[in-house]
């Protein structure tokens, strides 16, 4: 699976690659990849593919849960397919507390001490995941878990989630993203190598 999906996302057009002008990621830091899974959304073929392998992966797990709770932006419309399709309750995690109203973070019809699976679409540091994880606890809310569609398999997320006992579970990843690229002859040598070198050390990495 993973490595078709990676597929389906290069055919989309969701990856660019670009060394020389990287680009910036909501932690702040720069890289040299950039997969923008929102494109998804306007082809409704590939769509109905990545929600298909979505579900597939949410009935393999097996986990007990109330909610589907999809992370804003980028998680909310699969995690309102998923709920469809799986004929589930939906909630949604806004990045921060409302600014007005009754100040919520969590958007939907939920009590205390029910079980949400979180849905996000691409995990990168894992920073907007910790953020989500908290506000959706200080509702006394349970995580279960959270799948997404790219995990970028970075250590400081890894940290981050093994810390709050998260568990992560994607239908691709940064290794097979690469690996595809290289496939489809995507990538220079030297792309390749600065791929490799931020994957690494993205804290430090500099661009050609």
């Amino acid at each position: 699976m993973k490595e078709n999906v990676a597929k389906l996302l290069l055919d989309v057009g969701c990856v660019k690659i670009s060394p020389s002008k990287p680009f910036t990621y909501a932690s702040g830091l720069k890289g040299p990849i950039y997969c923008d899974n929102r494109k998804i959304l306007s082809h409704p073929k590939s769509r109905a593919e990545i929600v298909g392998n979505l579900k597939e992966l949410v009935v393999s797990l097996d986990l007990d849960f109330d909610h589907f709770a999809g992370l804003a932006t980028a998680g909310i419309p699969h995690a309102a397919f998923l709920a469809h399709e799986l004929n589930k309750s939906m909630v949604y995690v806004r990045s921060k507390p409302k600014g007005h109203g009754k100040g919520n973070q969590v958007e939907g019809d939920y009590k205390e001490g029910d079980k949400v699976l979180l849905v996000e679409d691409l995990v990168n540091q894992a920073s907007s995941l910790v953020d989500a994880v908290n506000g959706v606890k200080k509702e006394g809310l349970e995580v279960v878990g959270c799948v997404c569609i790219v995990d970028y398999q970075m250590d400081a997320a890894k940290k981050r989630l093994e810390d709050m006992g998260i568990k992560l579970f994607s239908l691709t990843n940064f290794e097979n993203l690469v690996k595809v690229l290289n496939e489809k002859s995507q990538l220079t040598e030297q792309e390749n190598e600065l791929l490799i070198s931020w994957h690494k050390d993205p804290k430090n990495w500099e661009c050609i």
